[in-house]
C-alpha cells in the first residue's frame, strides 16, 4: 500500500507563513493498493491538487470513501476535476445512519452556493452505502464508529500483511462517547501505523469536552497501550502554528520516547 497526505487541517483550510510547514488544506488521505486500486477518504479541500494529479496519472477509476459529513470533509469535491470528465468512475462510500453522502453532497452544489448541481456532472458517479467492512482490490477496509458530533467513522487499511488506521474526528476518551476507550484498543492491535485526530493540548480540552477530537497525550497513550509503535497526528487546529504543532510533537515523543510520532503534513507519504 501507498498513502499521501493531500489535507491535514481541520474546521476551515488557513494559508499564512505560520502554517506552511504542514499545510493548510482540510482533510484528504490518497490511498493506492499494490495493484493500483485508487482510494480517496474525504474530500477536504485537499482533494483538489489530488484531482488534478489522478488526471495526470491517467487514473480513471476512483473510490472516495467519507468519514462523515462535516463542512471540512467534503467542501473541496465540487473543485474535484474528475468529476467533470466523462472518462471518470467514481464510486463513493459513505454512512447512511443520519443523511446519505448523495444527500450531503447534493446540498452544497445548490444553487445559490454552486452553479453547478450534482446531477449534471459528466462522471458515471455511484453511491454506495458504507457498511461495517469493505474489500477494494486487495484491501480490506474495516470501520468503528469515532466519539464525534454527528455519525462518524474510522478505518483500518489491511493489504496481505501490513496495515495502518485512520481515525480523524475522534475524542478517544470521550466522556459519553459511542465506543469506548478499550474498544479503540482492541480495533489497533496489529496495526503498523495509526493516523489519528489530535487537536488539543491538555489545557485546551478541558475547554472542548464533547467537541470530539483528542489531545496529543491521550493519542501518545492509545498508542502505547495498543502496542502500536509508529503514530501521525492529523486533523490540525486552524489556529496551531507550525511552531505550536512542533512544539507538542517534541512533548509527547519524550513521554513516550519508544514510539515513532510524527505530525502529518500535506505532500508527507508513505508506502508500505
Amino acid at each position: 500500500m501507498f498513502l499521501r497526505f493531500y489535507g491535514t487541517r481541520g474546521s476551515v483550510p488557513v494559508s499564512n507563513q505560520e502554517t506552511k510547514k504542514y499545510g493548510g488544506n482540510t482533510t484528504c488521505l490518497y490511498v493506492e493498493s499494490n495493484s493500483g486500486d485508487v482510494i480517496v477518504v474525504d474530500a477536504g479541500t485537499g482533494i483538489r491538487e489530488l484531482g488534478s494529479a489522478l488526471i495526470t496519472q491517467g487514473k480513471h477509476k476512483i473510490h472516495l470513501i467519507f468519514s462523515h459529513y462535516h463542512w471540512d470533509h467534503i467542501q473541496g469535491f465540487p473543485f474535484f476535476a474528475p468529476i467533470f470528465r466523462k472518462e471518470t468512475e467514481l464510486l463513493i462510500f459513505g454512512a447512511s445512519e443520519e443523511v446519505t453522502a448523495e444527500k450531503a453532497l447534493s446540498y452544497q452544489m445548490t444553487m445559490p452556493y454552486f452553479p453547478t448541481g450534482l446531477t449534471g456532472l459528466p462522471a458515471k458517479i455511484v453511491f454506495n452505502d458504507l457498511k461495517r467492512t469493505l474489500s477494494i482490490g486487495g484491501i480490506k477496509i474495516e470501520t468503528i464508529v469515532n466519539n464525534h458530533p454527528n455519525h462518524t467513522l474510522g478505518f483500518k487499511f489491511t493489504e496481505k500483511n501490513r496495515s495502518f488506521a485512520f481515525l480523524t474526528d475522534n475524542e478517544v476518551r470521550a466522556q459519553e462517547g459511542k465506543t469506548s476507550y478499550g474498544k479503540f484498543v482492541e480495533f489497533l492491535q496489529g496495526v503498523n501505523l495509526l493516523i489519528h485526530d489530535a487537536q488539543y493540548t491538555e489545557e485546551i480540552y478541558k475547554t472542548r469536552l464533547g467537541w470530539g477530537h483528542s489531545t496529543y497525550q491521550q493519542v501518545g497513550q492509545l498508542v502505547h497501550d495498543a502496542d502500536v509503535k509508529e503514530i501521525m497526528i492529523t486533523h490540525h487546529d486552524h489556529s496551531s502554528s507550525d511552531k505550536f504543532i512542533d512544539r507538542n510533537i517534541k512533548a509527547v515523543r519524550k513521554k513516550y520516547p519508544k514510539l515513532r510520532i510524527e505530525a502529518a503534513a500535506e505532500g508527507k507519504s508513505r508506502r508500505f
